[in-house]
């Protein structure tokens, strides 16, 4: 018997023992809200979020001078385990309103009560209808049961920062780079920093291997555990070959290893090249695009069960209404590179405040990247159906 436990089985048994602490306390209903320190002296309403800690501003406090609602932000990795560890059995929707995450959880949470159903008619939603429905009604905020359980708040195709200049790239960061440059590359090799979640991991590597013919595999984001064995033999092997310098789990850590300039290519997040431009210089670190693929995915912004017993559900719809505006667009296109819905509402709201025109010019040029990355495979998901295989297959690289 495995001594590992997939992500649904551990969610399995996180929300047998909810269910259990719920009992023995005798609550039948929700619990009271708990308020934040401080909150009770905010001039505002305060909206507690919690989730993937780049879906935040830079500073909230633009969001409440347009809006008049404070947010209170905690961010977590993009670890399915994590969030949903901390959302099930530490009861989060106690304290928090809103949920930000990849997609995948809805068609877990949504169906079990912990995410309320969007009210597509809120009077707060005031651009739901204008929203277009390939972001309103995408599987990232859909459950398979047909349900709306989120708002679309951003979207990217990842790949990997390098340093063009490392790998004999163009400077420009216009060229497609083919993943064997990453996995396979005499030029890379011991200088490669590699996500050490499986679930944000495993699928490239799958994507190479079945773009480039070297292995058979139908769905490169929920392999079977036949397909998840042959990726990771092929990963085994590149780590014993030394490709691998690091592997790394943050955020942070991602910003840091290319900002010391310690690997020259990384499997991260966009963000994290802006990041490292901001100290290394603009166009030192580049984001590719490549041969092969991206790692598709977008994040939902789904309201906890408790906010309907709360008072504050119209406060809650206002943010959500935020996440659709040119505002909250424009500023996270310029930040951090993503894209979302109404990015026309971003390039308006920009050129209303008077941005500079490079800036307006790069927003345009936001959506004009994500165009060209979605024509490529794959869309992601942080719960595939088989991921007990693939988690497991994913320990023996990890103990390899």
């Amino acid at each position: 018997m495995s001594k590992t436990k997939g992500t649904f089985t551990q969610l399995e048994l996180l929300r047998r023992d909810f269910l259990k602490a719920m009992a023995a306390a005798g609550v039948g209903a929700v619990a009271a809200r708990v308020a934040a320190p401080g909150e009770a002296m905010a001039a505002n309403p305060v909206v507690h979020g919690y989730g993937v800690t780049t879906a935040q501003l830079k500073d909230w406090s633009i969001m409440s001078k347009s809006i008049g609602i404070d947010m209170d932000f905690t961010g977590t990795n993009n670890s399915v385990g994590v969030y949903l560890r901390d959302v099930v059995a530490s009861q989060l929707g106690d304290k928090v309103d809103i949920f930000i995450f990849e997609s995948g959880t809805e068609d877990i949470l949504g169906p079990q009560g912990i995410y309320l159903v969007i009210d597509e008619k809120n009077p707060e939603l005031t651009l739901w209808d204008r929203t277009p429905d390939e972001w309103k009604h995408s599987e990232v905020v859909m459950g398979k049961d047909g349900k709306q359980y989120g708002v679309p708040v951003i979207g990217n195709a990842d790949s990997f920062g390098y340093f063009p200049d490392k790998i004999g790239a163009e400077a420009s960061g216009e060229q497609d780079i083919s993943w064997e440059m990453f996995f396979e590359s005499d030029k890379t090799r011991g200088r490669v920093a590699y996500d050490q979640t499986w679930t944000y991991s495993m699928p490239e590597a799958a994507l190479y291997l079945q773009q480039s013919g070297k292995a058979q595999i139908k769905d490169v984001a929920d392999m079977t555990k036949e397909e998840a064995k042959a990726v990771v033999d092929y990963l085994v092997a590149r780590k014993k070959a030394g490709q691998f310098r690091t592997l790394h789990s943050a955020f942070e850590e991602q910003v840091q290893l290319l900002t010391n300039r310690e690997v020259d290519m990384i499997n991260c997040w966009e963000p994290a090249t802006r990041e490292a431009n901001n100290k290394l210089g603009a166009g030192t670190v580049r984001y590719a695009y490549t041969k092969e693929g991206y790692f598709k995915w977008g994040h939902g912004a789904y309201v906890a069960k408790q906010v309907a017993d709360r008072g504050n559900i119209n406060d809650v719809y206002k943010v959500l209404n935020y996440f659709l505006g040119g505002e909250y667009r424009a500023l996270q296109a310029r930040d951090r590179g993503y894209a979302g819905p109404n990015m026309d509402l971003g390039v308006e709201y920009a050129q209303k405040q008077g941005w500079a025109q490079d800036q307006i010019d790069a927003l345009k040029a936001t959506e004009t990247k994500v165009k060209r990355k979605f024509q490529k495979p794959f869309v992601s998901t942080t719960t595939p159906t088989n991921a007990d295989a693939m988690e497991e297959e994913w320990q023996r690289f990890l103990n390899a």
